[in-house]
């Protein structure tokens, strides 16, 4: 797609959805509270008040759309895209406005999820959302908020926490591909106590990984999963204002798996990955304008891969942490909002294998960082600066700043200018096989221009952006170790809708995009260029019924391999309540019975239909 046309039809584009669609919803907004979220600035604000493009996934939503794990709640997003080696449990990678997992950061509850081996992605494939209360999306360069890894943006999701009066709640469901899955929780305050308790198990015996089309060698058998998550959370009101607390959370996934194009018929690989997370935490009110958050909190991942029934028989473990102590303060003044903070996290690695080849190495990472945000009249500004210095590496300061005009009630213009980078994991440097230790850091720079359109539940959010970012990181397959790219540009518009209108709730999304190496003028692989979805929930008397289709355009694979064709997925939901605490759920993936891929090579699930029951004590 050339780049002197590509511009000024997203402009076009932009205009023309921002113009129509509060048309078509105007009739119908109801007044209702402003969602909260707190990651675009790491303080609560409404999420129309957010200048970073943010949407919100609540728990009512991730209910009504039945999804099972984080990727699948995440496709229907803008700039959002996976790609997974085969059904559920299999290795998935998100992009998210063109970059790459590792570019994108992942938390849960403040805790950053990083992974240090020669994957340098976080096993997303074994989040499931039984124990996920909300989910937060910021898009763009926001490392001078959160420092390495905030290229394409950040997904922080939210565990369950208890309020209100304890209560429970469970969940059993089974269908196609002998799949079944069930919950249990329990929470709420008792006097000054909060606290949540939940555990969930989800198995599947799956479909075969690879295409035997495609790759004739190897095992066409199914490749099952399994998937045992749990949460804890307790926290205690010790005085006004003074609250102490844990969180716990994790998720052990085992699966089924085949060689990558190197198996045999008969060959069988397995794997489990161990994910966890912990955080001790403090909030403290110091004074009337004056909130101290200081969190200590330890994230690990333990994956094994286990290959001894095959014709080349190997085996190898690796084992990463993130220990993080992070201390924010949010302060008012003279109407302005101040962040300040400082953060030391720890992050290690630990591998080993049947030929004995081991890894172990560590690092550690200073950050200071700053922020100002205030609403004055119809204007609305945001600075954020960070710095950080990691071991080994030369420091690096990022920044963000962001102002917001406010045209009429519901029309408001952003724009931004902002920095990030991401460090290299340390298997990317050190991996016996395929580091480098001369690899450097990626840096980037992104502009943007928006115009947002927000009255009662509905907001529309049209964004143009356009990143360079310098260093990308890949492998290179010439000299089979990590290398950086000298340059890669990405420019594209990405719309999201969610409104309410003619009694449903309907939810939008849009992304064209240019994602090219621009040192040699190519198409970044798999990335598509054009994505969009759109969805539909319609209450009918005791019954919610739900429609959503997602496109993903065509984009290329690995060198040597043909371009992925271009697709389109529909899934249907419904949902009966039979008394106020009691529902029957039903849905049905890909409708149609599509066939592709995301991955060259590699099987997705064809259709499926799956039902249920929920308990929600009330």
């Amino acid at each position: 797609m050339n780049p002197v046309f590509f511009r000024p039809r997203l402009q076009a584009l932009a205009c023309a959805l921002a113009a129509t669609f509060p048309a078509f919803v105007l009739a119908q907004a109801a007044p209702q509270l402003p969602e909260m979220v707190v990651t675009a600035n790491r303080t609560g604000q409404s999420l129309t008040d957010a200048l970073p493009h943010t949407t919100v996934i609540g728990r009512e939503a991730i209910e009504r759309s039945q999804a099972v794990d984080l990727a699948s709640l995440l496709a229907n997003e803008a700039g959002f895209q996976s790609t997974q080696n085969g059904g559920r449990g299999t290795a998935t990678s998100l992009f998210l406005r063109g970059s790459a997992s590792t570019g994108v950061l992942v938390m849960i509850d403040g805790v950053p999820l990083t992974k240090q081996d020669a994957t340098g992605t976080v096993s997303l494939e074994h989040i499931m959302l039984d124990q996920i209360e909300r989910v937060e999306i910021v898009r763009g360069n926001v490392s001078a908020i959160y420092g390495s890894g905030a290229i394409g943006g950040v997904i922080q999701l939210f565990t369950r926490k208890g309020q209100g009066a304890p209560a429970g709640y469970a969940q059993l469901e089974a269908g196609s591909f002998h799949s079944a899955r069930a919950s249990v929780g329990y929470g709420g305050q008792i006097g000054d106590t909060r606290f949540s308790l939940g555990i969930a198990g989800h198995t599947t015996r799956g479909i075969s990984a690879m295409n035997t089309i495609q790759y004739p060698n190897e095992n066409p058998d199914a490749d099952g999963y399994r998937n045992l998550n749990y949460n804890l959370s307790l926290s205690q009101l010790l005085a006004p204002g003074q609250t102490l607390g844990l969180r716990a959370q994790g998720a052990q996934g085992d699966f089924d798996t085949d060689g990558g194009g190197y198996g045999t018929p008969t060959d069988i690989y397995t794997g489990a990955s161990k994910l966890g997370s912990v955080a001790l935490f403090s909030h403290n009110q110091i004074t009337q304008d004056w909130r101290s958050e200081l969190t200590l909190s330890q994230g690990r991942e333990r994956s094994t891969y286990n290959a001894d029934q095959t014709s080349w028989p190997y085996n190898s473990q690796a084992t990463t942490r993130n220990r993080t102590l992070n201390w924010t303060n949010v302060i008012g003044w003279s109407g302005w909002q101040l962040t300040l903070g400082g953060e030391r996290q720890l992050q290690s690695i630990d591998t080993s294998d049947s030929t004995a080849t081991t890894l172990n190495a560590d690092r550690g990472v200073t950050s200071l960082f700053a922020g100002a945000a205030t609403t004055r009249d119809a204007h609305s500004l945001q600075l954020n600066v960070r710095w950080d210095d990691a071991s080994g590496l030369s420091p690096k300061t990022t920044g963000y700043l962001g102002y917001g005009y406010q045209l009429s009630p519901a029309w408001k213009a952003i724009a931004s200018l902002s920095s990030a980078f991401n460090l290299p994991p340390l298997g990317y440097l050190y991996d016996p096989f395929s580091g480098n230790p001369q690899l450097q850091p990626e840096t980037a720079r992104s502009a943007e221009l928006g115009l947002q359109w927000a009255q009662g539940p509905n907001v529309v959010r049209a964004t143009y952006f356009n990143t360079q970012t310098d260093n990308l990181m890949l492998y290179d397959f010439n000299s089979y170790s990590f290398s950086n790219v000298a340059r890669t540009a990405n420019q594209g518009l990405e719309v999201s809708a969610s409104a309410q209108a003619w009694g449903a709730s309907w939810q939008a999304s849009f992304t064209a995009q240019n994602p090219v190496n621009e040192t040699t003028g190519q198409w970044l692989v798999r990335r598509a260029r054009t994505m969009a979805s759109l969805g539909v929930s319609v209450p009918w008397g005791d019954w919610l019924l739900g429609a959503n289709v997602r496109y993903t355009g065509e984009r290329p694979d690995t060198v040597g391999r043909p371009m992925l064709p271009a697709y389109a997925v529909t899934n249907v939901t419904a949902r009966y309540a039979l008394r106020p605490d009691v529902a029957l759920t039903a849905r049905v993936d890909n409708l149609f019975d599509r066939s592709y891929q995301t991955a060259w090579g590699y099987n997705q699930p064809g259709i499926g239909a799956y039902i249920g029951i929920v308990w929600s004590q009330k």
